[in-house]
């Protein structure tokens, strides 16, 4: 089996949440797992493969994802397969719609060869710190739609692409 990276950049909980999930499918089907914040992934560690994410805010990533996402692409050890995942949109009918990969994320995506870019919804709790999630928050975009099942399926489908579909 595949030792695998999950990291995440998060400013309130939502995506490490996300993150866990993934983890939590490919440890299932029996995947070596290490769960990390993205500013706290180990230097000097090779993994088989990585799945990335970040919070979305103000349309870009978390800055710690950015970073890690740099350093994975300029790395000797860069792993074998990368996928990506954010997270963001808020409200029902926005919950699942894509969103690109934001400046700065793509050229590392690109040189990490990315085999899939993933968009979860977001969440956004109704008493959100902050001035800009405060506002939002008391104008009715509380919520959760991150749809915490579809996560879950999305690392189970990343654990049988690992294991070559013999699943």
């Amino acid at each position: 089996m595949a030792k695998v990276l999950v990291a995440y950049g998060t400013k309130m909980g939502g995506t490490a949440e996300i993150a866990a999930k993934v983890a939590d499918a490919l440890r299932a089907h029996g995947h070596e797992v290490t769960l990390a914040a993205a500013g706290e992934v180990p230097r000097g560690e090779s993994y088989d493969a990585a799945v990335v994410g970040s919070g979305i805010y103000a349309g870009r990533w978390r800055r710690d994802a950015v970073k890690l996402l740099k350093r994975l692409a300029r790395s000797g050890d860069k792993p074998a397969r990368v996928w990506l995942f954010h997270s963001g949109p808020l409200g029902d009918e926005h919950g699942d719609d894509p969103v690109v990969l934001p400046p700065g994320t793509q050229g590392p995506a690109d040189r990490l060869g990315a085999e899939d870019v993933v968009t979860f919804g977001g969440r956004l709790e109704a008493d959100a710190p902050g001035f800009i999630a405060g506002a939002m928050a008391r104008n009715g975009k509380a919520g959760d739609w991150r749809r915490l099942e579809q996560a879950e399926a999305w690392g189970g489908a990343i654990a049988a692409e690992l294991a070559g579909g013999q699943e």
